[in-house]
């Protein structure tokens, strides 16, 4: 027979002659360890390191007129379209008073050149050359569209010039810069 002893009820059998130990039950999901359960508090906004600004004589952080100053990007309108217009000093910008303007006035002048090309494929029509009319009248809009288009991007180009230079304007005010 073997010599081993019949295991005793309720307990597993252990290979090795060790005694069982108690499991230790385990940890819940997305829980830290305790020893960084304890973080010391974040030191208030005054202890922070201070960094010189260029320009600027005293200490103060780089960083702290940062949301004001991006919210006072805002463009200045303190002169209007003729005050900016007869600006020598180039100090106010024209390009946002006037550029809606150029756009209206460029919608209205190509609407009028695309009628005059319907006008002229309706009358072309009932002549010897009746498909430039029909070509015309069917494709005129397109090409009035196009030119559109184009107007448009050219002038949101200017616009964005404009934008940039004030922002960067804006900060380099900020920065002490100029």
């Amino acid at each position: 027979m073997s010599e081993n002893p019949p295991n005793q009820p309720g307990r597993p059998e252990d290979p090795y002659g060790e005694e069982p130990t108690q499991p230790t039950p385990p940890q819940q999901p997305y829980q830290q360890p305790p020893s960084y359960q304890q973080q010391p508090p974040a030191q208030p906004y005054q202890q922070q390191p201070h960094h010189e600004q260029p320009g600027s004589g005293g200490q103060q952080p780089f960083y702290a007129n940062a949301a004001s100053s991006a919210a006072g990007v805002a463009r200045d309108d303190t002169k209007g379209l003729l005050g900016s217009l007869f600006d020598f000093s180039f100090a106010n910008y024209v390009t946002p008073k006037i550029v809606k303007i150029v756009y209206v006035i460029v919608t209205i002048l190509l609407a009028l050149v695309w009628l005059g090309w319907f006008i002229f494929g309706v009358v072309t029509l009932f002549s010897d050359q009746w498909y430039i009319g029909l070509f015309t009248i069917l494709f005129g809009w397109i090409v009035a569209l196009v030119y559109l288009a184009i107007y448009r991007i050219g002038l949101e180009v200017f616009q964005a010039v404009v934008n940039i230079s004030e922002k960067v304007n804006r900060y380099a005010e900020r920065d002490g810069i100029v």
